[in-house]
């Protein structure tokens, strides 16, 4: 399903200063829709309401209040005044839920414990179980089995570690090579966590689900591979944070051209093609609340669903169902039945703009040749407004909302706009925001497998929802670049402190994890020379020869005389790291 964005739909509105001049709507011959009296009901053309309505707006023979707009379809009708319920002021956006951190994250004070409870140590433990089982594969291919050991969590950790550090260094396009170079140009963390070959095999392994059962769940589930990884990633985001009283519903499309039956064109998007993800963003926080994967029709079985708009859009505010909230939604979502139901079912009102070709719209709305720019249509029908509003000649734009009551203009903007399509700009943006986070730092890199890029996409709204949860719970504001730098540096320390324990690890190597990982041992390695005076382990007792020098090696540390120390140049000890360097990885 592709279409065109219409975020921006207001945009370019700044840019007319003429004062509104709304068209008379008296004239029955420039409204050809417009039907004097209160003939009809507001809403639809049955006679049974015709005493409710008298009820409701007061004296029927006052016709110039109950003068409506006839839709295209003969039978909706949208009165040109506001006509109030005299009988009880209406009760809407009465937020029912408290926003903010739920209870379940109030104790993550730190960066890493933010981000684990998105990704929590039982999400890792699945993914190592499972990429160790596709490991034999790759192992396969190759001579020596041996360099190709199974993972574990540390490893998995650090791997994750090294994908944020290179979002964090906008390096996501770098070749690997460059990352890991010997040119003076690499970043020293990369090869002190771990070897080029190491993390390439690692990311080419990683899966998510159980490879052997793949097969027989794809015949029921097209999203089998990172199914359960997505679902739990989803409801730890309801679980952790209750969203604010404004939320945006829109679409992301997470860049990938490989193959995949459900892979999206859409061609206002930056990436025109990929997955496309379905969202609930706070539209204030940004924070993402709930998600859902567009994958095309299911086969028969549990996960068949409809995808038409309207059920897309139930499912997604089904968490926040009758909380009182507004949702901000564009012409792809909007609907004048969605509007009505969710009003009245579940509680929640929307704004959003509405496609041109819905038959409740009356064809005065959409006539903009006799119509003044910077005019406004207003059409009032039972706890909702639809307006038409012309910011150029020949232009207009459709707006609905069941949030406001009355259709107020605001004078002091540009161009007089009304406050619907005020509000409607004031949050539309959400998810358009999310996506600009996620570009900017992201940790996604060139994949042929859909499953890693919809993983790559997780790992990126984790870095945001874990920043806003650990900006709620500490008050302490940290700019993102600097936040992703720490938990990239988290994720690595322990694989980097761990990698100390190789015997053959490199001189240099260990110096350099010694400096970024700040781990110090309980006796100084970085020192040859030490207070303590101690017979030569090489010397033969009779000699009696006594050095406060040791061996630089860590698991070596023997207290060494100069007839038994020799000297090696810096060439020829570079040339044996890198000899070295891809055994040392993998040597644990």
């Amino acid at each position: 399903m592709s279409r065109k964005s219409d975020h921006k739909v207001c945009a370019w509105l700044d840019e007319f200063d003429e004062d509104l001049e709304l068209e008379d709507s008296d004239d029955s011959d420039a409204d050809p829709n417009f039907v004097p009296g209160n003939a009809f009901d507001l809403r639809n053309n049955n006679s049974e309401n015709e005493s409710e309505n008298d009820d409701d707006f007061g004296d029927t023979d006052n016709a110039s209040e109950h003068e409506f707009y006839l839709s295209k379809d003969e039978k909706t009708k949208w009165y040109k005044n506001f006509l109030p319920n005299k009988t009880k002021q209406r009760a809407h956006n009465i937020v029912t839920q408290r926003p903010g951190v739920n209870a379940i994250a109030k104790n993550a004070t730190t960066i890493l414990d933010c981000w684990k409870l998105f990704f929590p140590d039982s999400v890792i433990n699945e993914m190592v179980i499972c990429t160790n089982k596709y490991l034999p594969k790759i192992r396969a291919k190759y001579q020596r089995s041996t360099i190709i050991p199974d993972t574990d969590k540390e490893e998995i950790d650090a791997l994750l570690g090294l994908l944020y550090l290179a979002g964090f260094l906008r390096s996501r396009h770098v070749n690997l090579k460059d990352l890991w170079c010997d040119e003076g140009f690499r970043p020293e963390y990369f090869r002190s966590t771990m070897s080029e070959q190491r993390f390439y095999i690692l990311l080419r392994a990683l899966r998510f689900d159980d490879i052997e059962t793949r097969n027989y769940r794809k015949t029921t589930d097209k999203l089998a591979p990172i199914r359960s990884v997505f679902d739990g990633f989803v409801e730890r985001c309801l679980e952790c944070y209750s969203v604010g009283e404004n939320c945006t519903i829109d679409e992301m499309l997470e860049g990938f051209r490989g193959r995949c039956s459900f892979r999206q064109y859409i061609p206002s998007k930056p990436n025109k093609y990929g997955i496309k993800i379905q969202a609930l963003v706070d539209s204030k926080t940004y924070y993402t609340s709930n998600m859902e994967v567009y994958v095309g029709t299911q086969p028969d079985g549990p996960f068949k669903c409809d995808n038409s708009p309207s059920s897309i859009v139930k499912r997604l505010i089904s968490p926040i169902s009758k909380t009182g909230r507004n949702i901000t939604m564009d012409n792809w979502y909007t609907s004048i039945p969605l509007a009505i139901d969710l009003l009245e079912n579940h509680k929640l009102t929307i704004v959003g703009t509405i496609r041109k070709n819905k038959r409740e719209i009356p064809g005065c709305f959409l006539d903009t040749k006799k119509r003044e720019i910077n005019s406004t249509i207003f059409g009032y029908g039972k706890n909702i407004i639809l307006l038409s509003y012309v910011p150029r000649k020949n232009k207009n734009v459709m707006l609905i909302s069941t949030m406001h009551e009355k259709g107020l203009i605001d004078d002091s903007t540009v161009g007089k706009k009304p406050e619907v399509i005020l509000y409607y700009n004031s949050t539309k943006s959400g998810v358009d925001v999310v996506d600009e986070k996620k570009e900017e730092y992201s940790v996604a890199r060139v994949s042929c497998r859909w499953s890693l890029t919809v993983f790559f996409s997780l790992m990126n709204i984790a870095g945001i929802n874990s920043q806003i949860i650990y900006y709620e719970n500490t008050n302490k504001v940290i700019p993102r670049r600097l936040f992703l730098k720490e938990l990239g540096k988290e994720l690595t320390k322990h694989h980097m402190t761990r990698r100390l324990q190789i015997p053959t690890l490199s001189f240099t190597l260990r110096q350099n994890i010694l400096k970024l990982t700040g781990y110090k041992s309980n006796e100084e390695t970085t020192s040859d020379v030490v207070t303590s005076r101690t017979k030569c382990f090489f010397c033969p007792s009779r000699k009696n020869r006594f050095t406060k020098t040791r061996c630089s090696n860590k698991t070596c540390q023997s207290y060494i005389c100069k007839e038994h120390t020799f000297h090696i140049c810096i060439a020829c000890n570079n040339k044996e790291e890198s000899e070295l360097d891809i055994n040392n990885s993998y040597s644990e």
